[in-house]
């Protein structure tokens, strides 16, 4: 875990100085993973893999949380055609109309 580790963290480019800590946590987190594993402690080492998960995930470092920060920051484009309505979104990103509000009962 800890090679991975150290792979994932050179590759994210993005931190800067003050994401250390964050990163010494997952380097920790990593050698505990191995550390657990090579012990037999599997419970335990899936509990300090969530953990691990958890860290990686603030910075930035999973999938799923690299593919919501992408979609965030996409920008739609649109362009009002001569009958004034926007054209659809581009990419991969629909355009939704907001529903109209509720009647107080």
């Amino acid at each position: 875990m800890h090679d991975a580790v150290e792979t994932a963290l050179s590759a994210m480019r993005w931190l800067v100085d003050s994401d250390a800590a964050a990163k010494a946590q997952a380097r920790m987190l990593a050698n505990t993973v191995d550390r657990l594993q090579s012990a037999g402690e599997e419970t335990k080492a899936l509990s300090a893999h969530r953990a691990l998960t958890k860290v990686l995930n603030d910075l930035g470092g999973t999938p799923t949380v690299r593919l919501q920060r992408e979609v965030r920051s996409l920008k739609l484009k649109t362009e009002v055609p001569d009958g004034g309505s926007d054209s659809p979104a581009q990419g991969n990103v629909s355009k939704f109309e907001r529903p109209p509000k509720r009647k107080k009962a």
